[in-house]
């Protein structure tokens, strides 16, 4: 499965806007533009916390689907998510994705959230997820 193939099955992706930015040998860069809808704080002209830890999520499902070849988004099992500034609203974000711990049944990914310069995270999550194995179920 592409990636565009992922961010196409999944609703909230589509709805974000999500696009594949950077293809990298663990993990994908993604992108999406900044819209007003996606206000947190109009005082500081900033996304919201939500609209970030959703992007990370997807594109953490994203990059899942798209390195196992699987139709269907990972169920998950936990999520931590750090936000560690505000992003403001007049740029775009990139999340940057990787696979942690590969599994038969259980996969762990990591994402990072930034505007311009990389070195500087606005926010970064953590995740495991459940591989729902088919002929079980």
């Amino acid at each position: 499965m592409t990636p565009q193939e992922a961010i196409n099955s999944i609703p909230y992706a589509v709805q974000l806007g999500i696009r594949l930015h950077e293809n990298l040998e663990l993990g994908f860069v993604f992108r999406i533009d900044p819209e007003q809808r996606f206000m947190g704080n109009p005082i500081l002209e900033a996304y919201h916390g939500g609209i970030i830890c959703g992007l990370m999520d997807c594109a953490m499902a994203v990059t899942i689907m798209s390195h196992l070849g699987r139709a269907e988004p990972p169920a998950i099992i936990n999520q931590t998510t750090s936000y560690l500034g505000s992003a403001a609203l007049h740029s775009s974000i990139s999340v940057r994705t990787e696979i942690t711990k590969p599994g038969k049944r259980i996969i762990g990914a990591f994402a990072r959230a930034y505007q311009e310069n990389e070195e500087l995270l606005v926010a970064k999550c953590s995740s495991l997820f459940k591989l729902e194995d088919r002929l079980t179920q």
